[in-house]
């Protein structure tokens, strides 16, 4: 087999028709990580005159003299034909030691095991096979990540967005989401020059700087592979329908009230006067703090916000955030319930809404993250993991030993159990 560097063309066109394909594996997103320092290479496979694989290569130099590859979601090529994968490793092995390169970390969208809420997984024999082949042809598997330690996620929850309906949802989500209609907000497609607004939303998720996504928004909207959403509260519609709900609310107080002076040991009435009062209190609470907001003249907010990128019928949430300050406007809720129904109408098979853990228990860290996108009824899948080809042994172990290699990869602002 045949290894050598392809152009842009050459490796989208191959990479967009490819079943592994993703964003993670386009020359777009190989722009935007050459910004991060990395340099971006294309690289094709022939078999004979046949292109039968390629990748996407963000090299980086480590020491002197030593480098690495780190391809996002790559290799593209066909896992499961064991003669063509092996004379493609044996292949790219070769190039890459000629180059100077200690090793290729790669983490390919090939599902292990599709995983349940509770974190019950259905083994995919095929894959773990895979995985035993992959070692026997030098590709090192590293930990399996149970939080976000990886370079992506390995947990991925993703909706179906054909047969994505809100009569499925549970009913506290359904309450939650009939909820909003009141509050006051709405969905607000906006452009390069919201990213400000956005970073604003999630800028305690990274160490980004609100330059990469500008640069990210610049790149990929040259194709219209990307959409910037904000979620605006309208106070003057807010508060009109807080008054509503207070007015709907202090008859019913009204009517329990006087039942409860005809009979005041009753347990059950009791319980209803306390839950409506409540309620008032609430409703007068979001009325002071809204009429507030009016006085400052603040007539109009940006609550939540997220970014999302396309490619081919999948959309994937590549950032989103709110402010947790307006929680009880439910933002997040409204979001991701609006763009699931965006995308739907476009057209779109699937939504992919970024990376959640792989423990399902009570104490985990993540547990409110999880609960969340968990609610919308996505499959989750556990894809492989993180495997780093060696090219070069004594180069790879020479990194390992000196602390570069953890220097290199760790991630930083995880939460502990």
């Amino acid at each position: 087999m045949t290894i050598k560097e392809i152009n842009v063309n050459e490796f989208d066109s191959f990479a967009n028709k490819h079943v592994l394909g993703s964003f993670y594996q386009t020359s777009n997103y190989g722009k935007l990580k050459e910004k991060e320092g990395y340099k971006a290479l294309y690289i094709g496979a022939y078999d004979n005159s046949n292109l039968v694989g390629a990748f996407l290569l963000l090299s980086k130099s480590i020491s002197l003299n030593v480098k690495y590859g780190y391809s996002p979601r790559g290799f593209l090529i066909d896992y499961f034909n064991k003669d063509i994968f092996k004379d493609f490793t044996d292949s790219i092995k070769k190039y890459f030691h000629k180059k100077g390169y200690a090793f290729i970390k790669i983490d390919p969208i090939i599902i292990l095991n599709e995983v349940d809420k509770d974190g019950n997984k259905s083994l995919n024999n095929s894959t773990n096979e895979l995985i035993i082949t992959m070692e026997e042809l030098g590709y090192k598997k590293l930990k399996d990540n149970i939080y976000f330690e990886s370079m992506l996620p390995k947990y991925n929850p993703i909706v179906n967005l054909k047969t994505f309906s809100f009569n499925n949802l549970d009913a506290k989500l359904q309450k939650s989401i009939n909820k909003i209609s009141s509050k006051g907000l709405s969905l607000i497609k906006g452009d390069f020059y919201n990213i400000n607004s956005l970073y604003e939303l999630t800028k305690r998720k990274e160490d980004k700087e609100s330059n990469y996504y500008k640069s990210m928004y610049k790149i990929f909207d040259g194709n219209n592979l990307i959409d910037l959403f904000l979620v605006e509260v309208d106070y003057h519609e807010y508060l009109l329908n807080l008054q509503d709900d207070h007015e709907t609310e202090a008859t019913i107080n009204e009517k329990i009230n006087k039942i409860f002076q005809m009979d005041p040991t009753n347990k059950n009435i009791y319980n209803e006067k306390m839950l409506s009062d409540r309620k008032l209190y609430e409703i007068n609470e979001e009325i002071a703090e809204v009429s507030k907001k009016i006085q400052n003249s603040i007539f109009k907010e940006y609550v939540a916000g997220a970014l999302v990128v396309k490619h081919n019928n999948v959309a994937s949430i590549y950032i989103s955030g709110f402010d947790k300050f307006y929680n009880r406007l439910l933002p997040n809720h409204y979001l991701h319930y609006s763009i699931i129904n965006y995308y739907k109408n476009e057209g779109l098979s699937f939504l992919d809404l970024n990376g959640i853990t792989g423990d399902f228990t009570k104490n985990n860290p993540y547990k409110g993250l999880n609960d969340f996108k968990l609610s919308w009824n996505p499959k989750v899948y556990e894809y492989i993991g993180e495997f780093d080809l060696i090219i070069n042994q004594t180069k790879y172990s020479l990194l390992w030993s000196s602390n570069k290699l953890q220097k290199e990869f760790e991630k930083k602002g995880l939460k502990s159990n």
